[in-house]
């Protein structure tokens, strides 16, 4: 005979009542953990400075209906907050494109690195273009534009990462963070 008590009007089995109890608490605190633990983590990217973008003068000496060409420098500060309690956010490697309308100007890589819990790191990524030709057109547009202090270029940074949580019973995953950032230029040759 099983052994059972009397919970109000029902009998109930105290292995069961138990079992149950312990499979509560358990997946509770799995979600704590979980929810703590896997928060979104926060990107910010400013742009710091410009170099080799003086298309002005560049438009001197490519004469009458030739083409500009350009190799800009852009100095790029990405701020990575890990609000995470349990795990450090790690990123394998990454890659930058400066764009404006349609046409890179710069691209380059992003190296790896860590964020430790609860943190926040900085990294300067420079992604530079060499020889980077402008027609007659897009020149004009761009040398209008940044004497305005409307020119826009356009930033896409690809980030890709490995995660495993840190934790050996999970096989690890890999996946890329996408940011795109739109900043406008100053109103002087940077």
């Amino acid at each position: 005979m099983a052994r059972t008590a009397l919970y109000g009007s029902k009998e109930v089995d105290p292995l069961l009542v138990l079992r149950t109890k312990v499979m509560i608490l358990f997946y509770g605190t799995v979600t704590i953990v979980l929810v703590l633990g896997i928060q979104k983590v926060k990107y910010t990217l400013d742009l710091a400075a410009v170099e080799g973008m003086d298309v002005a003068a560049a438009a001197a000496t490519a004469g009458a209906g030739g083409s500009t060409v350009i190799s800009p420098a852009f100095n790029l500060t990405l701020r990575v907050e890990n609000p995470r309690t349990f795990w450090p956010w790690c990123l394998d490697r990454g890659d930058v494109v400066v764009s404006y309308s349609g046409v890179a100007l710069a691209w380059g890589r992003v190296p790896g690195f860590c964020v430790q819990k609860r943190s926040m790191a900085k990294l300067t990524v420079v992604p530079w273009g060499k020889n980077v030709h402008l027609s007659q057109e897009l020149r004009e547009r761009f040398v209008s534009e940044l004497q305005e202090g409307t020119a826009k270029v356009y930033i896409e940074m690809k980030l890709h990462y490995y995660a495993n949580f840190c934790m050996t019973a999970f096989s690890p995953s890999t996946g890329m963070v996408g940011i795109s950032q739109e900043l406008t230029l100053g109103g002087r040759d940077e």
